[in-house]
């Protein structure tokens, strides 16, 4: 072995180290020097597709997806495909770009849907699909991926049990929907778990017009969670709830306040529909 080779391996061996610890601005500066001593275009490979998830997890989603595009320019026959596409399709996620990051995870899952962390593409092309509304897609990702959670990983189980709430709730599938939230509840989550759960059964509550249980649920979410993160949904359950519990008095309260809040809300159509028909 070559005197370069040997502080290639070297300085290839003290950027893992580093990357293992989360020193990451240490193991970017250790693989360039790597880069530096490296003989072949597969070493050069190898580096870039590390230097990608360094990139990932110190945020800079653009320069990883760069170093990921490297990785096939110095090496075409580059075999880990599945590990490439998935850091882009994650780093494609930051970028807030989901049809880029939606083509990279399927392209991930299409080179490797076995493994462990293959699991967590299947949960992120889930959320992917749930977020734009698209739950009928949303559904098999996460029915698929459900069992393996629940023995694993108890923060994915309950965030996919609450995805998979409220994907029965919007496919119309209410007792499914009100078994998932109620095994939230069930399992003692944190306060911010309890309050997701409870948030999914207030929409159960309001649906079935149990306007009273709606309003006591959306107080109940609050006090759990000061900072929860959909609070216009939560300050619409319940102004509607007194709506049509004849309660314009404090609806038209809500109403102004939610106005002020949230000008050019999700609910602003609806807000305004209930505020003509009550004076």
């Amino acid at each position: 072995m070559s005197e370069n080779e040997i502080i290639f391996r070297e300085s290839l061996n003290k950027a893992r180290e580093h990357f293992e610890k989360k020193q990451y601005k240490n193991a970017r500066l250790m693989y360039f020097q790597a880069m530096n001593q490296a003989e072949n275009r597969e070493d050069k490979a190898i580096i870039w597709a590390e230097i990608s998830w360094v990139y990932y997890y110190e945020k800079d989603y653009n320069k990883a997806i760069e170093a990921a595009e490297n990785v096939l320019i110095q090496d075409s026959e580059y075999k880990v495909l599945d590990d490439l596409y998935r850091v882009q399709g994650y780093s494609y996620l930051g970028l807030s770009n989901f049809t880029l990051a939606e083509r990279f995870l399927q392209l991930s899952l299409e080179n490797n849907s076995t493994d462990e962390k293959q699991q967590y593409v299947k949960y992120e092309l889930g959320k992917l699909h749930f977020i734009q509304g698209n739950y009928d897609l949303a559904y098999p990702f996460f029915n698929e991926i459900r069992e393996f959670f629940e023995q694993s990983n108890n923060e994915y189980k309950l965030a996919i049990w609450f995805y998979l709430g409220f994907i029965n709730y919007y496919l119309n599938n209410f007792t499914k929907s009100h078994d998932y939230f109620s095994q939230i509840l069930s399992d003692e989550p944190s306060q911010q778990r309890q309050a997701s759960a409870k948030f999914g059964l207030a929409f159960l509550e309001f649906q079935k017009k149990n306007f009273l249980n709606a309003i006591s649920l959306c107080e109940e979410i609050i006090f759990l969670d000061e900072n929860f993160f959909d609070k216009e949904s939560v300050g619409f359950l319940t102004a509607a709830s007194y709506f049509y519990l004849g309660r314009k008095d404090i609806y038209n309260e809500y109403y102004n306040k939610m106005k002020e809040t949230y000008p050019d809300g999700r609910y602003s159509k609806e807000l305004d529909t209930l505020f003509s028909s009550s004076n």
